[in-house]
């Protein structure tokens, strides 16, 4: 069985985080293929990250270009970015399904306790495995908010799920934007740190 692994977002910008999430990722679940999707508009969301599509997947390509299994196990999809929005995650799993292949399908915590919402969830439940990152900051109440998600789902639509725990980097994209520049230095690849002032991304945040 292949295993191909989907890793989807808005990475606006990428940060270390992400990264930090890819590597253990790999690390828990050791699948044959990572694919780091960028959005082009997410459904749940307008898109107010000042940055274009095409930013995002350059900055992408920048921050994992570097890394030793870039173009081996990871990759760069522009699948979404040249799809016509909204970015629904069910044709995405749909566009990648084949014959003797296991998705699994990567998520955080908040978008976790909402999937049932999304479009189609049933699909995303039928077409994949879903990896739940969780951090271990997670507070009792999340904790509980999570195990009952995943009673609920396991029952409701026999949803495959797994977690892989890891140590959390504190930082989002939000933040980034929003922060100065010597937050930015620290959080962001070094790639990426010169696109965003090469390109003058997010300076009016």
């Amino acid at each position: 069985m292949y295993e191909l692994a989907i890793y989807g977002g808005t990475f606006a910008p990428v940060h270390n985080g992400h990264i930090h999430a890819a590597n253990s990722f790999l690390d828990a679940l050791c699948p044959d293929k990572l694919l780091i999707i960028p959005n082009r508009i997410t459904p749940r969301k307008q898109d107010e990250s000042c940055s274009s599509p095409e930013d995002r997947l350059n900055m992408l390509k920048l921050a994992f270009e570097d890394h030793p299994l870039y173009e081996n196990k990871i990759f760069i999809s522009d699948h979404e970015i040249l799809t016509p929005a909204p970015s629904y995650t069910v044709n995405t799993l749909k566009h990648f399904a084949a014959p003797d292949t296991r998705l699994t399908f990567l998520v955080g915590t908040d978008m976790f306790l909402i999937l049932d919402k999304w479009y189609l969830s049933s699909e995303i439940f039928r077409l994949s495995r879903i990896a739940l990152m969780k951090r271990e900051t997670e507070t009792p109440e999340i904790t509980e908010a999570i195990e009952k998600q995943t009673a609920f789902l396991r029952e409701r639509f026999k949803a495959d799920i797994i977690t892989v725990d890891i140590s959390p980097i504190e930082i989002s994209s939000s933040q980034i934007r929003l922060g100065d520049d010597d937050l930015r230095q620290k959080y962001l690849p070094k790639k990426v740190y010169l696109y965003i002032k090469e390109h003058s991304l997010y300076e009016n945040n």
